[in-house]
């Protein structure tokens, strides 16, 4: 017996989860004809935790800002989560809409409470009491009481891992979407219109971030929606869309990429930051494409992973920065690379470790705090 490279991807059916762990055979894959696009979209998500792992490795740049100065970094971090979110949008739909055909209500929210509440809760109840014992090296003070470990839940400036709020997000949004499209079907409203009418709500409520509180990230919610918004439409239209553009042209993705550069800096601070942010997202989905097309495949090895390591990274990016600069005195750019490299493939190779154990007890048992879908890899007789 032998065990075939897990490259690959598993059923349509397992994006609605985003969820891009199980493996099948290529062959499979060939036959059903989606095989590129499936990969389109696993590259679009490799993009976007890159991105996130590298934002959150420059906590050592000289500025005293975690990098805040670094025109570059800022000018990346104006789609890094639009990105996410509208990759979010766009597997609810053409997984639970356009493939497979809408599971119930129910059973939809109990995915997403496994695949994100659970994760969370249990991350954030672990690393809540080191937490607390940290206020030398991090940011911000928690204090060890259940009033401080409530508010951290609740509060999405006060969480103990920061970048969770992008968790609390994705499953307001996901749920209310979901919600609202299995209505509109229930009630016979046409499905462009279900679309539009959300998208057009979600473009208003982008007017008014600033008003919401910072509770289960309902100020992040409002800013972002449009963008899963845009994912759900993308998801719905894409065969006329990708008719339309020339995603894999050079020149397109470099015209996106000269607008982005000239306006981000320009809208950074206004209320039309959202512009760059888009281009940004269309530079993401060119390069993704590209790369499907020419059939590079150095991002393969992360297929899959990109749900773990953004679980796991900010451990890896604490102890290669605020830890590590405490007892060594290194220029802050090798706490940065080693930040970025380890933010990534430390997190991997745990994620390929239950890959390769998926029958053991332990292994079945993180994956199920973790929110991960492990399938034994497709074997054949030699």
């Amino acid at each position: 017996m032998k065990i075939e490279k897990a490259y690959s991807l598993s059923r349509i059916g397992a994006l609605l989860n985003n969820d891009m762990s199980k493996v099948i055979d290529k062959e499979s894959v060939k036959s059903r004809g989606d095989g590129n696009f499936v990969k389109f979209v696993a590259y679009l998500q490799i993009i976007g935790i890159i991105l996130v792992v590298l934002g959150h490795s420059f906590h050592e740049y000289p500025d005293g800002r975690m990098g805040d100065s670094v025109v570059i970094l800022k000018m990346l971090q104006s789609f890094r989560m639009p990105l996410f979110i509208f990759v979010s949008g766009f597997l609810m739909v053409y997984a639970s809409f356009r493939k497979n055909g809408a599971k119930g209500f129910a059973p939809f929210v109990r995915s997403k409470l496994k695949r994100l509440l659970l994760p969370y809760f249990v991350l954030t109840l672990i690393t809540f009491v080191p937490r607390t014992f940290m206020s030398g090296i991090a940011d911000d003070a928690l204090e060890l009481t259940w009033a401080s470990l409530a508010g951290s839940i609740i509060h999405s400036d006060r969480q103990v891992i920061v970048y969770y709020w992008f968790i609390q997000a994705s499953f307001v949004l996901l749920i209310f979407s979901y919600g609202w499209l299995s209505l509109s079907r229930h009630w016979g409203i046409r499905e462009d219109r279900a679309y539009w009418s959300l998208f057009v709500l979600f473009l208003i409520m982008q007017l008014f971030p600033d008003y919401m509180p910072k509770i289960w990230a309902l100020d992040k919610i409002f800013l972002y929606a449009v963008f899963f918004g845009g994912g759900m439409l993308y998801a719905r239209y894409f065969e006329d869309v990708d008719k339309m553009i020339p995603w894999t042209k050079w020149w397109f993705f470099l015209s996106n990429l000269g607008v982005w550069i000239i306006i981000t800096p320009l809208l950074r601070n206004t209320d039309f930051v959202s512009v760059s942010s888009i281009f940004g997202v269309m530079m993401s989905i060119s390069a993704a494409k590209w790369l499907v097309e020419r059939r590079l495949t150095f991002l393969d090895h992360l297929m899959g992973a990109n749900y773990i390591i953004f679980l796991l990274s900010w451990y890896v990016n604490v102890v290669t920065q605020q830890v590590l600069s405490h007892y060594t005195s290194f220029p802050w750019w090798v706490y940065t690379l080693l930040s970025l490299v380890c933010g990534i493939y430390i997190p991997w190779l745990f994620y390929r470790w239950m890959q390769c154990h998926p029958d053991s007890r332990f292994v079945r048992f993180c994956a199920l705090l973790l929110g991960q879908s492990l399938k034994s890899p497709t074997r054949k007789s030699q």
